[in-house]
């Protein structure tokens, strides 16, 4: 039997060893996603999970050199329209749909200043998850975080300005005190400090608390950049990635300031799903756990 256009760009899981349900075992749109279990959140912190897309020689990002430099499209081979590549966008927007927040690094906001942690997808998915969370009793959108350190956001950014948005910026003392000049509160945005001047590991995981104790986030999926992927794993709050690996190869040296993805199995993590599409073998998703729960 072929597969139908969705089933093309369905990601099959062969391996998958998180079988704990939170929404029960049915998928949102079973055409199109197959459903993915979690563990339950700590008990003062959320369950923190990532979701990166790679090139096949481990290139997560680099600087970019313009605006036509765009790290992820050259990764992603520079076709939209690949099923491996829909599949991607669709595992993206769906683990947004399991989260109560969606974060970002202010690199990765800057690089992608429209940028909006929403749930629309082609095909008709975007709705299925929006009725997901609502049956869930989840806000139609995730809650929007942005870590910056230094406080230099730019606040005219729909991220900022959406209606019904609740956006949160986790930085400095010296850091809030610059977007409140720059009219934060006028923006109803939510500004938790995580200490003075420079965020620290134990600064990290006291905002995560105040995350979850405040707001009720008890899944939150971090979308980058590297560095802060890098950051919360540090902190060791990065509890498992999601890593989409493509077949794209990225030559390092034509680049500056090169970050590459985890090196997960000489970190101690765990391989506890791999999966495909039937049509693209050059996408290859696998998930990977840091932390036991």
């Amino acid at each position: 039997m072929n597969p139908t256009a969705s089933d093309r760009a369905r990601v099959s899981w062969h391996r998958n060893s998180e079988t704990r349900y939170r929404h029960g075992p049915t998928s949102p749109d079973p055409d199109r996603i197959e459903p993915l279990g979690f563990p339950p959140p700590w008990p003062t912190r959320p369950w923190i999970y990532a979701n990166v897309i790679a090139s096949k020689n481990g290139i997560l990002t680099w600087k970019r050199s313009g605006v036509d430099d765009d790290p992820v499209r050259a990764i992603a081979g520079g076709d939209v329209t690949r099923s491996g590549r829909l599949a991607d966008l669709r595992l993206m927007r769906y683990l947004r749909a399991c989260a109560d927040a969606v974060s970002f690094g202010a690199q990765t906001l800057r690089d992608q200043p429209d940028l909006i942690g929403t749930l629309d997808v082609g095909g008709g998915l975007g709705d299925a998850l929006y009725q997901f969370r609502a049956r869930q009793g989840l806000g139609r959108v995730p809650l929007q975080v942005v870590y910056s350190e230094s406080g230099r956001l730019d606040l005219d950014a729909p991220m900022f300005n959406a209606p019904d948005l609740v956006a949160i910026v986790i930085t400095t003392g010296a850091g809030a005190r610059l977007l409140r000049a720059r009219g934060s509160h006028e923006k109803g945005l939510t500004i938790l400090v995580a200490a003075e001047e420079r965020i620290d590991p134990i600064g990290l995981r006291r905002s995560h608390e105040r995350l979850f104790d405040e707001f009720g986030v008890r899944y939150l999926d971090c979308e980058g950049g590297a560095v802060m992927l890098e950051s919360l794993h540090q902190a060791h709050i990065l509890d498992e990635v999601f890593v989409t690996v493509t077949d794209a190869h990225v030559e390092s040296t034509e680049h500056a300031d090169v970050k590459r993805v985890f090196e997960f199995e000489a970190a101690g993590a765990c391989l506890i799903g791999e999966g495909r599409t039937a049509s693209d073998p050059g996408y290859v998703f696998r998930r990977w756990r840091f932390n036991q729960r």
